[in-house]
Formats: structure tokens, C-alpha cells, sequence
């Protein structure tokens, strides 16, 4: 989320200088599925790879983005606490659209 409002910000400043500007987060954001957290009462992890490391966390009811392809029963996506990309358990995202 808080890579989705500096990418739009440096767009913003970039069209009002006369220029743009394209940055690897406005250009990662276009393709895949928005997902929301359910069926979690505390935090959802995000591993490194399935069953792997932990580098980052997801709360009930956030929203998210990722790839639309399954890895067996994990989805790829982004973290909201720290904004890493890594794998959650797919039982705990319900896609809601696609970007």
C-alpha cells in the first residue's frame, strides 16, 4: 500500500515538472490479482518461499496484491507490515480482482 501512494506521488511530481518518470513499483503493480485477508484472527505470514522463513506479515481484512498463479496451495503476494513479496497460505486470501 505504501509502495501503491509513492509510486503514484512520484508520478504526480513527475507530470507537474514536464517529465516521467517510471519507477519498478508503478510498473510491478499492473499485472496479477488483489487479494483480502480472511479467516485469520491475529497476523497471516509471508515466506520466503512455502513452509520457508518469515520476512513479513498481513492483518485481518488488509488488502494485497500478487501473482494470480498458484504454487500448490500458496499464492504469491506483498506484505503490508514491511512491503516484502514472498508466499502465503492461499486459505487465508480471497481474491477479489484482478489488476
Amino acid at each position: 500500500m505504501l509502495t501503491t501512494r509513492i509510486a503514484a506521488f512520484l508520478v504526480a511530481v513527475s507530470l507537474a515538472a514536464g517529465g516521467l518518470v517510471v519507477t519498478a513499483a508503478s510498473a510491478e503493480a499492473r499485472p496479477g490479482c488483489t487479494y483480502r485477508i480472511v479467516r485469520v484472527k491475529t497476523r497471516l505470514n509471508i515466506r520466503v518461499e512455502p513452509r520457508g522463513r518469515i520476512v513479513d506479515k498481513l492483518y485481518p481484512g488488509d488488502r494485497t496484491w500478487g501473482s494470480c498463479k498458484k504454487h500448490g496451495k500458496w499464492r504469491r503476494v506483498h506484505g503490508t507490515e514491511i512491503g516484502r513479496r514472498g508466499f502465503a497460505f492461499g486459505r487465508y486470501l480471497k481474491k477479489i480482482g484482478r489488476r
